[in-house]
């Protein structure tokens, strides 16, 4: 029986297309993206350094206010761990770290970076923080991981992190202001304007500290510190 020309077309489709024609979502769209990015990174010359994702800078203001707000007394837990080069630090602060990414590729080349006793690797569904207990958690951090979600996507991640963290835990995450990255907002929306075709995988997003307190207010999160450079970084705390 010969195949339909369309079912034929469909099938050729990459997997992520496929999912959005079945079910109107990209469910794992950013788990496809850094699996593949894993692979091409390791296939170039950028795979000679210790951690990947070195290629990506600005990290010490957040490196210091992790340092700021840690304990060797406190697990961690770390979302979207990528190659390990947080990680790393994150192992010298805390008891334990619970690495934790989207990427079954991205976890792999993390374990075979990190060499500590204190820390184990998760892989996440992209939605939740499944598999972490309530109230389970002294500290959350994440760096350079949400600004490539919207703020429909960062409000329930902000909502599971209340979650798995015990009454006075910390959280500290960066993520791109729109007001102080004007400049390279305007950027990436020219960049997408002028190829006529809008990011399927990779996506860059922008908040403003305004929004983000309105978040963290509603879920009773109350803001420690919030630090406006490269990143806007902003620590929180679970009251009781």
């Amino acid at each position: 029986m010969k195949v339909p020309h369309y079912i034929e077309k469909f099938r050729k489709l990459p997997h992520a297309m496929r999912q959005l024609a079945q079910n109107g979502s990209y469910a794992v769209n950013e788990e496809l993206f850094w699996d593949q990015y894993v692979k091409d990174w390791e296939k170039s010359d950028r795979n000679n350094s210790q951690y990947l994702g070195t290629e990506w800078k600005n990290e010490e203001d957040f490196v210091s206010l992790l340092r700021k707000y840690s304990s060797q007394e406190k697990n961690a837990l770390e979302i979207g761990c990528g190659g390990g080069r947080i990680t790393a630090s994150g192992v010298q602060l805390f008891k334990h770290v619970y690495a934790t990414d989207v990427s079954e590729e991205m976890v792999r080349k993390a374990k075979g970076s990190i060499n500590a006793a204190n820390v184990s690797f998760h892989k996440l569904d992209g939605f939740t923080l499944k598999g972490f207990s309530d109230q389970s958690i002294d500290y959350v951090y994440s760096h350079d991981v949400f600004i490539q979600l919207s703020s429909i996507q960062v409000y329930p991640y902000l909502c599971e992190v209340k979650r798995v963290l015990r009454t006075g835990g910390i959280g500290l995450i960066s993520f791109y202001d729109f007001v102080a990255q004007f400049e390279f907002f305007k950027e990436w929306s020219l960049k997408f304007w002028n190829e006529r075709k809008l990011p399927i995988y990779r996506r860059v997003h922008f908040i403003t500290e305004e929004m983000l307190r309105a978040m963290l207010s509603d879920l009773r999160l109350e803001v420690l510190e919030s630090q406006n450079r490269r990143f806007l970084t902003v620590a929180f705390y679970k009251a009781g």
